[in-house]
């Protein structure tokens, strides 16, 4: 089925990213993510990468949380694989071979998509 066929594709989307990023591991409550890119298409067919700054954004590692003042491990709200939401400003790129990350602390993502 078509649900089948989307979730390997998601699966398949983040294992690839997940091996691009393995290198880095975020430590703390910090998450990795890379920005969904979305092109417009022309009348013609033709895809054209938008000029516009897309804030969602796929998670590709994250970190094993925060703990808090006893010392108590807090989980993350978020998985590998998540679809969120990233504030306009604040996230740091990184820079992995030729592709483009941004890490931020998991309190900064403004929301996750489902479905």
């Amino acid at each position: 089925p078509i649900s089948d066929a989307v979730s390997l594709a998601s699966i398949d989307m983040a294992a690839r990213l997940f091996s691009t990023a393995r290198r880095l591991v975020p430590i703390a409550d910090r998450v990795l993510v890379k920005r969904v890119e979305h092109k417009t298409q022309t009348a013609g067919g033709i895809y054209l990468p938008t000029e516009q700054k897309v804030n969602e954004a796929d998670v590709v590692a994250v970190g094993p949380g925060a703990t808090d003042e006893s010392g108590k491990l807090i989980p993350m709200e978020v998985a590998v694989g998540d679809s969120v939401l990233l504030p306009e400003y604040g996230a740091t790129a990184v820079n992995i071979g030729e592709e483009e990350f941004h890490l931020l602390r998991a309190s900064d993502i403004l929301g996750k998509f489902e479905g």
